[in-house]
């Protein structure tokens, strides 16, 4: 079988090896593949690594024998079996723990991987060998995989968009490099130098550390920085500068990589009316008038044609998406025609074309800065709706406020028939204290992401331009567990959106992986991680998605949401009619 991990440092493998131990978790498969044995001597070999990596390797020997190019299905079967035996072992708890210092079990994983892929693809699998080959690139990206793929064994799918996108994803390592730290204060034009370094700071620090550019594999991010050299040191102010820096982050479409205006000048950058907006189906809809004296001539429900003289969608493409940093297309929507559409400088004022619920049109000047003046929802708004259903918003989780707000309900939400956690608003915060929720309503402990972050060391640049995307060491690793006098355990049905977001999607995360109930609503915004952030020239600041975080058995959330179990959206005659057809939807499965 092909063996990859020959183009690895051989004298860097082995001294990882050797200074690790791994021990194997038990997996079913046939009892052809002789897993009591294998286990036995991969638990021995905590003191002898070497016979571990022999056994590992000898089901690798011996699924090659089995995939002769004559190989019967049966044979072939029993190859892909003791492949997938082999992988669990890699892929144990144990080995997992010491994955940071064993670079050779990364390898090992990856060949199995592969030749697990060849054989699907030989058994006429087309679907599992991608899902295989695919499933590597949030770990390991190895450029010399293109002369494996390109090969006639490969020519039955060599035009496959799937293929494709993988071999430019692998051909990424190369374009991969270090940075340095640099801040200034805020001056009205500061100077090209700074611009440049500003710049520069940017681009080299997400070429080092960004962990999602197999999202982007056709950005040049190198022909990029040179682009923008030459813009920046045209600009003829620090607010001009700016401008074109925010443009800069989105293009790696990520949710969690942004660069930020200085303080000096949010009003010019950030201020927004006292409106807020959605794109719904195709229509953009007023959702909210936050100002008494606005709501004298703007009503909730109706929809936006146009602002300052462009058609809506016009104007939203041109001067509101080029800023919007966004991993999915319901995440940019949600930037795009909601936190974003009408944001900008305070001082000018925004001309609204307007089209009420009759179709009569009319244009409204409104100002950016007006005081909000309406009161909203309360914090964790609680309720007790029909049926004897809790209902409880919990709209961030930047502390343990919706934690300790829920275990303060504990008395009546126990004897509620159904529970609803509305976290459709929640933009996120820790993923600890979302655990701290779902330890309410369960005693199993909770379980967090599988996250990996890039992990590449000089020696191995210096040898060969593979990246692995290895697991991640410290911080959220092991099930987060707290007791609690009161667990609810009855049946508990989750409401979510396009703005949940990072932390809120970790939430759902562990709330799918406990089987704790089902999720009512739309797909989520599709970005978690963690940010990377540092100061630029001229007081701004940026931030760079370095965590990548996926369900524990693999599945890929971030660049795709969460879909709901139940998928319902409002429609603009719900908007104008007040109501929640997604909360309606939750009270109708639990009325069941």
């Amino acid at each position: 079988m092909t063996r990859l991990y020959s183009a690895f440092p051989a004298r860097l493998a082995l001294s990882a090896l050797f200074a690790s131990l791994i021990v194997c978790t038990s997996y079913a498969v046939d009892t052809a593949t002789n897993q009591p044995s294998i286990a036995s001597k991969i638990k021995l070999a905590q003191k002898n690594t070497t016979e571990a990596r022999e056994a590992i390797g000898q089901l690798r020997n011996e699924a090659s024998a089995l995939s002769k190019p004559a190989a019967s299905q049966a044979e072939l079967q029993q190859a892909l079996a003791k492949i997938k035996l082999a992988l669990s072992s890699i892929e144990s708890t144990d080995a997992k723990d010491l994955m940071s210092d064993a670079n050779h079990f990364h390898g090992r994983r990856f060949d199995y991987l592969f030749d697990a892929a060849l054989i699907e693809l030989r058994l006429g699998n087309k679907e599992a060998f991608f899902n295989f080959l695919e499933s590597t690139q949030h770990w390991v990206l190895i450029p010399a995989i293109k002369k494996y793929l390109s090969t006639p064994s490969f020519a039955s799918i060599k035009d496959e968009p799937r293929l494709q996108a993988y071999l430019k994803a692998s051909e990424l390592p190369a374009k991969m490099g270090r940075a340095s730290v640099l801040a200034t204060g805020y001056q009205d034009n500061i100077s090209n130098a700074e611009k440049v370094a500003g710049l520069s700071l940017f681009w080299s620090e997400a070429r080092r550390s960004f962990v999602h550019f197999q999202h982007v594999p056709d950005l040049d991010w190198d022909r990029l920085y040179l682009d923008y050299l030459g813009k920046v040191m045209q600009t003829t102010s620090t607010r001009e500068y700016y401008q074109l820096m925010m443009q800069l982050a989105p293009l790696l479409q990520d949710g969690h990589t942004n660069i930020y205006a200085p303080d000096e000048l949010s009003d010019q950058f950030y201020s927004r009316p006292a409106l807020e907006t959605a794109l719904i189906g195709q229509t953009v809809l007023i959702t909210r008038v936050g100002n008494q004296q606005l709501a004298k001539r703007i009503k909730r429900g109706e929809e936006i044609t146009s602002i300052d003289g462009q058609p809506v969608h016009e104007y939203a493409l041109n001067k509101v998406a080029p800023y919007a940093s966004s991993s999915t297309p319901q995440d940019k929507a949600v930037r795009t025609y909601g936190y974003g559409l009408l944001m900008g400088d305070k001082s000018q004022s925004i001309r609204l074309g307007l089209r009420d619920a009759a179709g009569k049109e009319r244009v409204e000047t409104v100002v950016r800065g007006e005081a909000t003046d309406v009161a909203g929802n309360p914090a964790f708004d609680f309720k007790m709706l029909k049926g004897e259903i809790a209902y409880l918003a919990i709209d961030h989780f930047e502390s343990d406020a919706g934690a300790r707000k829920l275990a303060s309900l504990m008395p009546t939400v126990m004897k509620a028939k159904g529970l609803i956690l509305d976290i459709r608003s929640n933009g996120g915060g820790s993923s600890m204290h979302a655990a701290a929720v779902l330890s309410l309503l369960s005693k199993q402990p909770v379980p967090f992401a599988d996250s990996t972050e890039r992990q590449e060391s000089n020696l191995m640049r210096a040898q060969s331009d593979v990246i692995f995307l290895g697991v991640l060491r410290g911080g959220l690793t092991q099930p987060y567990v707290k007791e609690h006098q009161d667990i609810y355990s009855g049946t508990v049905v989750v409401l979510a959106g396009p703005k949940t977001f990072s932390a809120a999607e970790d939430f759902l995360l562990s709330y799918i992986t406990m089987q704790r109930g089902r999720i009512i609503g739309s797909a989520t915004g599709g970005s978690t991680g963690m940010p990377l952030s540092f100061k630029l020239p001229g007081g701004g600041s940026a931030r760079i998605c370095v965590k990548h975080d996926s369900f524990p058995d693999g599945r890929e959330f971030v660049g795709k949401g969460i879909a709901p179990d139940i998928e319902i959206a409002p429609t603009v005659d719900d908007i104008r009619a007040g109501r929640d057809v997604v909360l309606d939807k939750a009270l109708a499965v639990l009325s069941k």
